[in-house]
């Protein structure tokens, strides 16, 4: 009995045993190391076991030593076994990137070293170069101050060896080809290489390889550290590995300000610009680091500088150019210019210049407070670069939010900005400089009118005294002089909000502001800026309806023959401008004018291209490089022009121009202008069936054909109905002329219609049935005479028209087709030859007096081509050449004459070839001679023909 109760207490307590120590693994394996809590109950259990149950659990523990091997328990250690391993294993070093890169460059040495014990200088060639290169690649991780003796070593064991191996010409000739010219090119290389380091190599010739060199290299180049020797691992996890620049950043930061010396500052700068767009750099804590050093700034030029630095970290923080700076960024980096300007102002002898080279060597004691100081930095660039960012914003912003609105309420503080940094620069002399920034502020007024102009100065005014309360009721306000000499604090300001400086004014006159910058850039700037001042100042004296002078300006500049060869956006504002005299002519009752100016607009069919208001969705005629350049181009929503306004300005024009062809049997096709008026016709003349009105075309086909008729009163109905009148502010006075030229074309046409079948025709009765004055139906029915669309004369006893009838004959009448025919056969005869001898040769017009009938030179010249390919996409650039014939002949014809030449200056009578308005001034009108044959056909008699359209009119 005692014999089976000892060894039921034996085995009881050899389970007990092993499950103990199985615990005590498995508690090491999952943590290593035990706390001193469960240390002492471990050691408590162990006393309370008697020496009869140790012994006999060591004897079990012996006897299961091999099946416990066997299992898990052969992954876990014990505390022995910890201690065992610590005092056994070294410690683990953990190298940084350039420790590495050191090491690479040791091992390519040493392949050398190979390669030159074979004689293989092809190896020698293709590690030397993998040697300088990481040799680069250390150089730029690291900035490193000389270079590494392991390379300059290497150096020299190449030149000594190259030399000896020259110098055996037996060996040489025994060489391969391929060996030989190795040998040949590695001695230039080296000879080349060696050139830059012609000291280091001198030195190391005079003291050669000491006992210290690992410890020195060691010293400069190991960036490596021991774990736990400055980072220690945390139970719960494990701390981030900081490299040794951010240890030596974090030793910068915690440095007491007066500790930091002026050279510190300084070079602490530089190794922050040398890491801009690096790959991996975290631009925000480039920002932070810039605002400490501006704070710890010991001079007040050594803040200007970190300022300017501070500036361009700003600017780091957009991804890409495609994108806008966001907009808190974009406030900071305003306040912040502002500051810098608020400093330059109170100390004059501080000068900022952008080519000038900053010292940021760290012995240097820097200037004297108060002595002349000369700074690095772009001031024009940060202003330049500050209005682009806010552009940006506004062309990706919707504008029907307010966020828009609250963007647009951004503008004075660019204003604000380039009135002190004008100030600045006129101060130090550089009116070059002045002059770009007066074309930026040039810039922001030409499309204002003066209500608007108003608005924003008086939003101006309302932010500066509203900012001027805030200061008076906040306590613990500071001044700007505490405030720059404390440094600048960006977050205790609110990010949403920006101040105007107090300082800022705007000019009460736009007209006198506008004269004052435009006469210093004409004065001061280079040509591209001078242009583009000259094609504002037109754009707004033409929405102030000051059309004459707009028109002067641009023929005595000459603009329309130099522009294809000016920069993208520039042709962009020409385009803009030539729409804004079309519509300031049509206003100011200049129809030929109007239309001679926005027919080169349309003529492309790309008009949102030309104005920058819009991207066709046309991919396979662009690349996606260009359609990202062309979005790039786009302008706000706020400086668009109604194209709705323009279309219906060029189709009204083109129709007081064109009607009378319509219902003329005998007038000549060539005399058309304007071609998509023309194709409007001939798809509307297809139609079975008008409906209502609709849209602006269906607007003016509708009042054409009622003014064709003879109905007047409708046509000037449906002209008037149409909802675009509104954006005008003179509606009353547009609607007025309309209604006048409307009744001038309707009493032409009944001239033409029905004037061959009456004697006579009494001047009272048309000026009742137009109600016109007595005076303009004389004026209109004596140009008619002159210009033999009528034949009779004046009886002036009766005040009346005597028609002369003369009836052409149905023999005369075919005669004249087939001569408009055989013309039309010779032209295409004449352009199927220039296209297959490579040039389009010009016939002389006849009716011109030898002029030539195409001799456009924009049509050599193109305009120009906006993307800058060779593939003659001359789309974007408005067929400036057109323009500028249009401006030149217009100048000829008389723009804007009243009497008897405003008809001539149409191009209708006088022969459209001579004054160049659109595109039938090229001969384009006879591709709808068609059309025109079909109206032809359907007028056998004028009365029957008036009759047809009448009643489709009624339809």
């Amino acid at each position: 009995g005692r014999e089976g109760k000892g060894r039921a207490r034996e085995g009881r307590t050899e389970r007990e045993g092993n499950a103990r120590r199985a615990a005590e693994m498995t508690s090491r394996f999952f943590a290593r190391g035990s706390s001193s809590e469960e240390e002492d109950t471990e050691s408590e259990t162990e006393e309370t076991t008697t020496e009869e149950e140790v012994s006999s659990s060591e004897e079990s523990d012996s006897d299961s030593d091999d099946q416990q091997k066997s299992g898990v328990s052969r992954f876990l250690r014990d505390d022995s076994s910890d201690e065992d391993s610590d005092s056994d294993e070294a410690r683990r070093i953990v190298r940084s990137a350039k420790d590495k890169r050191y090491e690479e460059m040791k091992h390519t040495v040493e392949e050398i070293r190979n390669k030159v014990k074979i004689n293989d200088w092809v190896g020698i060639s293709n590690n030397f170069d993998k040697l300088n290169k990481q040799l680069d690649k250390i150089s730029r991780a690291g900035n490193l101050t000389k270079v590494p003796r392991v390379y300059i070593k290497a150096l020299v064991e190449l030149e000594d060896f190259l030399t000896s191996a020259l110098g055996n010409k037996e060996a040489r000739k025994k060489m391969s080809t391929t060996n030989a010219k190795a040998m040949n090119s590695m001695r230039q290389n080296l000879k080349k290489n060696n050139k830059q380091y012609e000291t280091e190599i001198k030195a190391f010739r005079e003291s050669p390889e000491s006992s210290d060199e690992s410890e020195d290299e060691s010293d400069e180049y190991s960036d490596s550290y021991e774990s736990g020797s400055e980072e220690e691992v945390e139970e719960k996890g494990f701390e981030k590995v900081k490299s040794k620049s951010e240890r030596e950043k974090d030793k910068f930061m915690k440095m007491k300000p007066e500790d930091i010396t002026y050279g510190m500052v300084m070079k602490r700068s530089q190794d922050l610009m040398l890491l801009r767009g690096r790959k991996g750099t975290d631009k925000q804590d480039q920002v932070e680091q810039m605002k400490f050093l501006v704070k710890v700034a010991k001079t007040k030029s050594q803040m200007a500088q970190m300022i300017v630095n501070l500036i361009g970290a700003y600017f780091d923080m957009s991804s890409s150019l495609s994108l806008h700076l966001p907009i808190v960024t974009w406030k900071e980096c305003c306040r912040t210019l502002l500051e810098l300007m608020n400093l330059l102002q109170e100390c004059p002898y501080i000068t900022v210049e952008d080519t000038y080279e900053q010292d940021y060597s760290e012995e240097q004691a820097g200037p004297k407070e108060g002595q002349a100081v000369t700074i690095s930095g772009n001031i024009l660039g940060s202003l330049e670069r500050i209005d682009d960012e806010w552009f940006k914003s506004l062309q990706v912003t919707d504008p029907h939010t307010e966020d828009y609105l609250e963007r647009m309420k951004d503008e004075p503080i660019i204003l604000a900005i380039a009135q002190k940094v004008g100030k600045y620069y006129t101060r130090t002399g550089a009116a070059s400089v002045v002059a770009r920034i007066a074309l930026r502020q040039i810039e922001h007024f030409y499309y204002k009118t003066a209500a608007v102009y108003n608005a924003v100065r008086n939003l101006a005014v309302a932010e500066q005294k509203k900012a001027a309360e805030a200061e008076e009721n906040e306590p613990n306000s500071v001044d700007q002089d505490s405030a720059v000499g404390n440094g600048i604090e960006l977050e205790a300001t609110q990010s949403g909000t920006l101040q105007l400086p107090q300082d800022f004014y705007m000019e009460d006159d736009l007209f006198a502001l506008m004269k004052d910058l435009v006469k210093f850039v004409y004065k001061h700037a280079d040509e591209r800026t001078k242009a583009r001042a000259m094609l504002c100042d037109i754009y707004h004296k033409c929405i102030h309806d000051d059309y004459h002078t707009a028109r002067d300006l641009l023929l005595m500049s000459h603009l329309q023959d130099t522009i294809h060869n000016m920069d993208i956006s520039t042709q962009i504002l020409f385009n803009r401008t030539m729409a804004q005299i079309g519509l300031c002519a049509f206003r100011a009752g200049l129809i030929p004018a109007a239309h001679g100016c926005l027919t080169e607009l349309y003529a492309s069919g790309h008009i949102r291209e030309l104005l920058a208001q819009g991207v066709a969705m046309r991919y396979h005629d662009r690349t996606p490089e260009q359609e990202k350049l062309e979005k790039r181009r786009q302008m706000p929503f706020h400086m668009h022009i109604n194209l709705e306004l323009l279309e219906a300005v060029n189709l009204i024009s083109a129709m007081l121009l064109e009607t009378s062809y319509l219902v003329n049997n005998t007038s000549d096709t060539r005399r058309r202008i304007s071609k998509s008026f023309w194709r409007l016709v001939e798809h509307y003349d297809k139609q079975t069936f008008m409906g209502p009105p609709e849209n602006v075309r269906d607007h003016v086909m509708t009042a054409t054909y009622a003014l064709s008729s003879g109905n007047w009163q409708k046509a000037y109905e449906t002209v008037a109905s149409l909802t675009i009148w509104n954006l005008l502010p003179q509606k009353e006075s547009v609607l007025e002329m309309l209604s006048s030229k409307i009744k001038e074309e309707a009493l032409r046409i009944y001239l033409v219609v029905y004037g061959p079948h009456y004697a006579s025709l009494s001047v009272q009765q048309l000026c009742e049935m137009f109600e016109l004055a007595e005076s303009m139906v004389h004026t209109v029915a004596s140009r008619m005479m002159m210009n033999e669309e009528i034949f009779g004369a004046w009886h002036q006893p009766t005040q009346t028209i005597v028609m002369h009838n003369v009836e052409t004959s149905r023999l005369q009448k075919m005669a004249l087709k087939c001569v408009a025919k055989i013309s039309l056969l010779v032209d295409n005869n004449e352009k199927a030859l220039g296209l297959r001898t490579g040039s389009l040769r010009e016939r002389d017009d006849d009716e011109e007096g030898g002029r030539r009938r195409r001799g456009h030179r924009g049509d050599k010249q193109g305009g120009g081509d906006w993307d800058g390919d060779s593939q003659g996409n001359r789309r974007w650039a408005n067929r400036s050449g057109q323009s500028r014939s249009l401006v030149k002949e217009g100048r000829r014809s008389g723009w804007g004459q009243q009497g008897s030449r405003d008809r001539d200056s149409s191009g209708r009578h006088g022969g459209g070839r001579k004054q160049g308005y659109g595109s039938f001034a090229r001969g384009g009108g006879r591709q709808h001679d068609d059309t025109f044959s079909n109206f032809q056909r359907r007028k056998q008699d004028a009365p029957r023909e008036m009759a047809t359209l009448g009643r489709r009119q009624n339809n």
